[in-house]
């Protein structure tokens, strides 16, 4: 039989994970609570952090807006400040699974759990949004592309716990668009998605952010590809060059194998789809 703790203070929730217990983190549960009953995890000691205020809340704050590691997918979409600020993070949680999942699963766990095909992950590495990670001992900030190192891999020490994510203003006049692409139209595990801010000025692109998803094993921002939109007037020839240079990128990380005769051209028209109904139609 498991140990079942629910705290309403984020004092006592990293006193427990400290605790000699070590409980599994359990927020939606919709990663946990299946990779359990499929006997692929055993742990005998579970902490539920739904109940604790600060990780409840998504508020605006001095230069930016703070989002709570156990909102909710649903909640995330219908956010008003957030459809206000980051519509694409609203279009990511969106993209997630079915009602049911979008209802239960959230932005600390789509983090944590750490899958090369999240959705949400790729959108808050884009906006560069920094994770508040916690422990007993202390607080640190964590940038969202280097919390996750690889396929269930992060940088979350023993007894740490996401609190919260900051996701910094964004220029005026930026441009945002997110895109998946799945087996079918819902329900779907991405193939590839991806994040896109570009910021105006003067008909050219001044700043691209662009990460992709579910190419590698974890969200990768393409620094070439960002180099190479800034600066210039986008046209298709532009948005084409990038999706090529993206392309390459994934082949140098990942190597050869048996799915890049698909992903490989596939994740480059699909970045400049991206790219231009951003620049076109961006929210």
């Amino acid at each position: 039989m498991s140990t079942f703790y629910q705290p309403a203070a984020l004092g006592e929730a990293l006193s427990l994970l400290a605790g000699a217990d070590r409980p599994a983190v359990l927020a939606g549960g919709t990663d946990i609570v299946v990779a359990r009953r499929e006997g692929k995890r055993a742990d005998t000691a579970y902490l539920d952090i739904t109940r604790i205020p600060e990780l409840r809340e998504t508020a605006q704050a001095e230069g930016g807006v703070t989002l709570g590691a156990a909102v909710t997918f649903s909640e995330m979409e219908n956010s008003t400040v957030l459809q206000t600020h980051f519509p694409l993070l609203c279009q990511a949680a969106a993209s997630v699974g079915s009602p049911q999942i979008r209802s239960r699963g959230t932005v600390g766990g789509n983090v944590a759990n750490a899958s090369p095909a999240a959705d949400v992950a790729p959108a808050l590495a884009a906006l560069d949004a920094v994770a508040l990670v916690q422990s007993k001992s202390g607080a640190r900030r964590v940038p969202v592309a280097e919390l996750i190192e690889g396929a269930a891999k992060t940088a979350l020490d023993p007894g740490e716990l996401i609190v919260s994510f900051f996701i910094p203003a964004l220029p005026p006049d930026t441009r945002q668009g997110f895109d998946k692409i799945g087996r079918r139209n819902a329900l779907s595990i991405a193939r590839l998605n991806g994040a896109c801010a570009l910021t105006a000025r003067g008909g050219k692109i001044a700043q691209a952010r662009l990460c992709i998803g579910a190419a590698t094993n974890r969200p990768h921002r393409f620094a070439e590809a960002e180099a190479l939109l800034c600066g210039r007037a986008p046209d298709e020839a532009l948005f084409a060059e990038a999706g090529k240079l993206i392309s390459a990128a994934i082949l140098e990380e990942t190597g050869t194998r048996a799915s890049s005769v698909y992903k490989l051209p596939v994740a480059a028209e699909f970045t400049a789809a991206l790219l231009r109904k951003t620049w076109e139609e961006g929210i």
